[in-house]
């Protein structure tokens, strides 16, 4: 079942509607911050402290690496960028699985649905990630081991699209997994099994072929690209693709409103 909007004529109830779906969303995501976190020790600190943590290890990991272009680019500031941004992805992806079982008691509720559950935790996961990159960014900064972005516009259109990529796959996974033991154990190797695919932590134009090729089917070395684009005034658009990576998107947006629809009709509240 997709969104709600509220029955109506006219851009009024346009917005009632989306004003609505908005508190419903909102209200899923304090629910989920209460229940996941707690407000015990450090409680929400710990949405964005777990992956800044994991990030700043990989960053100590990569600190002596080298790049193959661009005096701007540092080994420290290139693996930061990275990792947080795949975390976005891994976090949002990996929290899907299982989403239906976990939030059943909400879809008792007549304007909650499946759509709402999904994108409020997309969003939550999001929030964290972001702000793990923005932190950890000016603590580098500050020390003089990263430069601020050099395309700003561009880097927030590939955060923007990396939400995009990995909410369209959340909601195709918690939808297929939902009474499906088997695909649900997959999702966590799919996860890792990304992160090569992705380039992450390397540069497309370091692929040879054919292998870069088929890497570019996929939608995150895309996103990559036009992150680090984004990021380092060196860095280069040469294998970017706007138009797939929008095309493959939308796709997946599409199935994934798909499957829901489908998985809501399957699902069952006792």
């Amino acid at each position: 079942m997709g969104p709600v909007i509220a029955s109506g004529r006219g851009g009024g109830s346009l917005l009632r509607g989306l004003s609505v779906q908005g508190r419903v969303i909102g209200a899923i995501i304090m629910r989920e911050l209460h229940t996941r976190y707690g407000r015990d020790n450090i409680g929400y600190l710990w949405l964005f402290a777990e992956p800044m943590i994991l990030a700043s290890v990989m960053a100590l990991l990569h600190r002596s690496g080298h790049t193959e272009y661009g005096s701007d680019i540092k080994p420290l500031a290139f693996t930061v960028l990275g990792y947080t941004t795949f975390i976005m992805f891994r976090q949002i992806v990996n929290r899907s699985e299982g989403i239906v079982e976990s939030s059943a008691v909400l879809l008792y509720h007549r304007m909650v649905t499946i759509f709402d559950v999904v994108l409020a935790r997309s969003i939550l996961e999001a929030a964290g990630t972001f702000t793990t990159y923005i932190l950890l960014s000016a603590l580098l900064w500050g020390v003089g081991l990263m430069a601020l972005p050099a395309r700003p516009l561009y880097l927030f259109l590939a955060i923007v699209a990396m939400f995009w990529c990995s909410w369209s796959q959340s909601m195709i996974i918690a939808s297929t997994t939902h009474d499906n033991r088997t695909l649900e154990r997959l999702v966590h190797p799919y996860a890792y099994f990304m992160i090569p695919i992705s380039c992450a932590f390397i540069q497309v134009s370091w692929i040879p072929e054919p292998y870069r090729t088929v890497v570019l089917y996929f939608p995150l070395p895309h996103i990559f690209e036009l992150a680090r684009y984004g990021q380092f005034n060196s860095a280069k658009l040469d294998y970017f693709d706007g138009g797939y990576l929008i095309a493959v998107c939308a796709i997946q947006t599409w199935l994934g409103l798909v499957f829901i629809s489908r998985c809501r009709k399957r699902l069952h509240l006792r």
